[in-house]
């Protein structure tokens, strides 16, 4: 499979979406507290792009690059219902993307609402697909991605190094 290629995005970039119960918006300083609690729980991290963050100050650069990607060729929200913030969804570098939820709030539909909205606003700004990448054995991303449309392009071993592991890849696509 190729790696990804970043896509030029047509239009204004939203500075919130919303949804029945969600509002999808900008990432902001505020935002540190719960992304940190977030991002240092070590279930909720299990199958992001990295492990579980060891310090405020890790969080709090990642924040800021989520901050600062406005001239990337990116589209990240924070995903947030009744002002409290649950996650993150959006492409960093398009069309790769990633969704992230906190733990107490999986299973109830928050990831599959937010990426519905995010699939709307993307395929209105002209972004022709999407592509997830996702460890084999999160099994409830996968089928999250098949319940939104996307299908099985490839796979491979030891796609990238997740700590001290290995952590092999399947990719999922979305033609928008």
């Amino acid at each position: 499979m190729q790696r990804a290629t970043a896509h030029p995005l047509k239009g204004e970039r939203a500075e919130l979406l919303r949804t029945e119960r969600l509002v999808l918006r900008r990432a902001r300083p505020d935002d540190l507290e719960p992304l940190h609690a977030m991002f240092t729980d070590a279930e909720t991290m299990a199958h992001w792009s990295t492990p579980p963050h060891e310090s405020l100050e890790q969080t709090r650069t990642w924040l800021q690059s989520m901050i600062d990607g406005a001239d990337m060729p990116g589209d990240d929200f924070i995903i947030e219902m009744d002002g409290e913030v649950l996650g993150k969804v959006g492409p960093y570098m398009l069309p790769e993307f990633g969704i992230l939820v906190r733990r107490d709030h999986w299973e109830q539909g928050i990831g599959a609402e937010a990426m519905h909205a995010l699939i709307d606003y993307l395929r209105e700004r002209g972004v022709p697909h999407l592509i997830a990448d996702i460890e084999p054995d999160n099994i409830g991303s996968i089928r999250l991605m098949e319940k939104l449309g996307f299908s099985w392009s490839g796979s491979k071993e030891k796609a990238m190094m997740y700590g001290d592991r290995w952590a092999d890849s399947v990719y999922l696509r979305l033609d928008l």
